[in-house]
């Protein structure tokens, strides 16, 4: 039975500090639900109202709670009617299985990098490194936004520098995507390597600049005032052009 602690625990994992104590993270909705129960990843709960349950009879293992429990328990202005608790896995080894990398490097709206991740997965892309400063993954609105890629696709925090150091000291081909570089759409050969994108504000930051091997840019069209693209799409663009046959 649902208890008022065990309620208080949930709720408080919309915080950083919680989730990070706890070794716990939650996953709101029918979609996310389902990629969840397919996945590696250990559900330490399950909870849902009557209402959700009656719509969508397949979950029936969950834990039957009230509407108010739920709203209690849920980050979300209108809950789901569905939600469950998940054990944060413990990050492996760098192991790159794919021809393309992406390298985020100060990545900090939980939209963008959930998006950036649900875009590596739909081009093929299955490895993604973080720096360490970039917004953290199992941040609610960061779950939301991969759309349950999250389950699928390899994500790495780590000193974004010295990975790219060994990447380049083994001869990899880093791209990082800059206003001043080689035309994206103008490259020649299918690329393999890492593609590098910078945070919204400040880019790729300076210490990183000198790991890049091959400037790429995005060009504008029309003389558009615009200064920069937000960087989920720009990301999306690069991956899409880099990726293809």
């Amino acid at each position: 039975m649902l208890t008022k602690n065990t309620i208080k625990q949930i709720a408080s994992l919309r915080q950083q500090k919680f989730r990070k104590e706890l070794g716990l993270f939650v996953v709101e909705g029918r979609k996310m639900t389902e990629e969840l129960l397919h996945s590696n990843f250990e559900m330490v709960g399950l909870y849902a109202t009557e209402a959700f349950l009656t719509d969508y009879p397949a979950f029936a293992e969950a834990e039957i709670v009230s509407d108010v429990q739920m709203q209690q328990m849920s980050g979300q202005d209108t809950p789901p009617g569905i939600l469950a608790v998940v054990r944060i896995p413990k990050q492996d080894e760098i192991k790159i299985s794919s021809r393309i990398v992406l390298a985020l490097d100060g990545i900090a709206n939980p939209g963008n990098m959930g998006t950036l991740i649900r875009t590596a997965e739909w081009f093929g892309i299955h490895d993604v490194v973080c720096s360490s400063d970039c917004v953290e993954l199992w941040n609610p609105k960061v779950v939301q936004a991969t759309m349950g890629s999250l389950f699928r696709v390899k994500v790495w925090k780590t000193e974004l520098q010295v990975f790219l150091q060994k990447a380049k000291s083994d001869s990899k081909a880093i791209y990082g995507a800059l206003l001043e570089g080689e035309n994206l759409f103008e490259m020649k050969g299918k690329p393999e390597g890492i593609i590098v994108i910078g945070s919204e504000s400040h880019g790729i930051r300076k210490e990183v600049l000198p790991c890049i091997t091959h400037p790429i840019t995005i060009p504008r069209v029309g003389g558009s005032a615009t200064e920069s693209l937000n960087a989920a799409v720009a990301g999306a663009i690069l991956m899409a052009e880099m990726t293809r046959p």
